[in-house]
């Protein structure tokens, strides 16, 4: 029984610094870290959803060839593309992501006046709100 094609709802800002190639790619690399796409799931193709991003199909053969290159997806010929997993990789990927938007946080708290124990209170909080969960 054949696997159906997930979704991704990729948004892309033009006027952003981040080239699109680029929003794309972390967009795509971020669904396979959350683990919203799973080892061997295939991922829409590069036709497909470079007409839903509304991007040219070139640009979206560029981001498959550099997630194929990093070890992301791989390609079956005549078939299309298909997640690839690398747990050691996906961790250390995570990791990095983790610290990176833990890095934006902390700068823009501390730029609002916030202490690192004031933060960390907030973010108790935030978790006893909703249940345990952040």
């Amino acid at each position: 029984m054949k696997k159906e094609t997930k979704l991704l709802n990729l948004k892309v800002e033009a006027k952003s610094a981040v080239p699109v190639y680029e929003q794309v790619k972390q967009g795509i690399k971020l669904a396979i870290l959350s683990g919203y796409l799973e080892a061997g799931d295939q991922v829409m193709s590069i036709r497909d959803l470079a007409a839903r991003i509304k991007i040219h199909p070139n640009t979206m053969a560029k981001v498959y060839y550099q997630l194929e290159v990093e070890g992301f997806i791989y390609a079956k010929p005549g078939t299309g593309y298909f997640v690839k997993l690398d747990y050691r990789k996906v961790r250390k990927e995570k990791l990095e992501l983790f610290r990176k938007v833990t890095r934006e946080y902390i700068e823009k708290a501390t730029g609002l006046g916030y202490s690192l124990d004031e933060m960390i209170a907030e973010l108790a909080g935030m978790k006893n709100e909703r249940g345990g969960k952040v």
